[in-house]
């Protein structure tokens, strides 16, 4: 999980920048939008394969609830559910990370970072299949407003509050969205969207926990 969060967390905001640096003025929040919309997709379909996943294995080899025996309750079984989830969720992972390798450089990266306009056009030729005419007059100008390094005085003092604003917001609200799997176990129950633990046994449990999140994904 930890190896997840980690690879998730180091594509996220670049899928957001990658986006708004391809996009031009009038469509780059909707576009920004549908990037993050994409999690709510993806919360659907993780639900949905684990689901039919821990179904399968409930409906072979499905044991005793815990309270009438808490030793079969405990499926052996289950320890493969969990494991072909997180199989699954790496095929999308894959692709991406191939359609990663294979894109090029955005233009503004191209141009304002590393100063190659020609290079620049090409790019974004490629991406949005049109020809691009460079234009090294208004990069050298642009450049000129803004030659400063990033860990600068300069830098903080155009775009410190943007950047500490965006952090603590960020950072607050995956507090608040994210804490909701700490206290699940108690509030789906109450919601009528599980049983309760010592009622079911270990692959009931997944499978009707997979079945509460697509619902609240939903």
């Amino acid at each position: 999980r930890f190896w997840l969060g980690f690879g998730i967390g180091g594509d996220y905001p670049l899928s957001a920048t990658i986006m708004s640096e391809y996009a031009n003025k009038s469509t780059r929040g909707a576009f920004i939008a549908a990037v993050f919309a994409m999690q709510g997709v993806g919360i659907i379909f993780a639900g949905l394969v684990s689901m039919i996943i821990s179904n399968v294995f409930l409906i072979k080899y499905g044991g005793t609830p815990f309270d009438q025996d808490e030793i079969l309750s405990t499926e052996p079984e289950a320890d493969y559910v969990w494991r072909i989830v997180l199989m699954v969720g790496a095929l999308p992972a894959l692709v991406t990370y191939y359609w990663r390798m294979k894109m090029p450089e955005t233009g503004r990266y191209t141009a304002i970072i590393e100063g190659n306009a020609k290079q620049a056009a090409i790019n974004m030729g490629k991406v949005l299949d049109i020809e691009i005419q460079e234009e090294g007059d208004k990069l050298a100008q642009f450049k000129a407003a803004n030659e400063y390094p990033l860990l600068s005085s300069e830098f903080f003092q155009r775009h410190g509050l943007h950047l500490i604003g965006t952090m603590t917001t960020w950072f607050l609200l995956d507090i608040a969205f994210y804490s909701q799997n700490l206290t699940q176990k108690d509030i789906f129950p109450v919601m009528g969207l599980t049983s309760k633990a010592q009622n079911i046994s270990a692959l009931r449990e997944m499978f009707e926990t997979s079945r509460a999140m697509f619902v609240i994904a939903l």
